[in-house]
């Protein structure tokens, strides 16, 4: 009597232990089909690749930098490489037509490495640059960006261009008319000294001015 009651006993016990397992299963199913569906991000064949976005531009031409190119250091800062195309052999943007003569009244602008934004030094010198032109009211002025061999042409075009326009908008801010100031990019072309060093290459980051004959 005792034996069958004690094997009845451990077949009821199995038989809850089983009821609770199918219980908790069941639960989990329920909870999982209640939960809040969670939106999976695309793959990632339909994202949208990055882009660098040009924010410090000067003058007309500000964009996107195309592609990881680099000019001057080295070290890519965002250039603004699109420009209005060439009218020449040889440079881009606005160069009108006509003689242009070099002018020793007006002082070259010297740039760091890899940037177009204007050192305390070349504000100085637009400073004298402004002056001589408002003594010179019928003067017309071209402004030649220049850059150091380092880098791919099509960025330091664009570097070059973006100097030159970082001075004529300088310039308008000293009150010289943008009608009398046009801009022209020759990147690397035309180094001011030939070399590798430093010292050469520090010489030919800068904007020159050219003047109306």
């Amino acid at each position: 009597m005792g034996n069958s009651w004690g094997t009845g006993g451990r077949r009821d016990m199995r038989t809850m232990m089983k009821l609770k397992t199918v219980v908790i299963a069941l639960t989990g199913l329920l909870l999982v089909a209640c939960s809040p569906r969670v939106n999976q991000p695309p793959p990632l064949s339909e994202l949208e690749p990055p882009t660098d976005e040009f924010s410090g531009g000067v003058g007309s031409g500000a964009g996107s930098a195309n592609g990881p190119a680099f000019g001057d250091s080295g070290t890519g800062t965002n250039i603004d490489t699109t420009w209005g195309g060439p009218t020449g052999e040889t440079g881009l943007t606005r160069r009108p037509g006509g003689d242009w003569s070099s002018n020793s009244n007006l002082e070259t602008i010297y740039f760091d490495y890899d940037k177009y934004d204007l050192t305390d030094s070349a504000r100085r010198s637009l400073l004298n640059n402004a002056e001589y032109l408002r003594s010179n009211p019928q003067t017309r002025i071209l402004v030649e960006g220049n850059c150091d061999d380092r880098g791919t042409e099509e960025y330091n075009q664009a570097l070059g261009e973006n100097r030159a326009l970082s001075v004529r908008e300088y310039l308008v801010q000293l009150g010289i008319s943008p009608s009398r100031i046009d801009v022209i990019s020759y990147g690397e072309l035309r180094p001011a000294v030939e070399g590798s060093s430093e010292s050469s290459r520090s010489q030919n980051r800068r904007a020159e001015f050219k003047v109306a004959g």
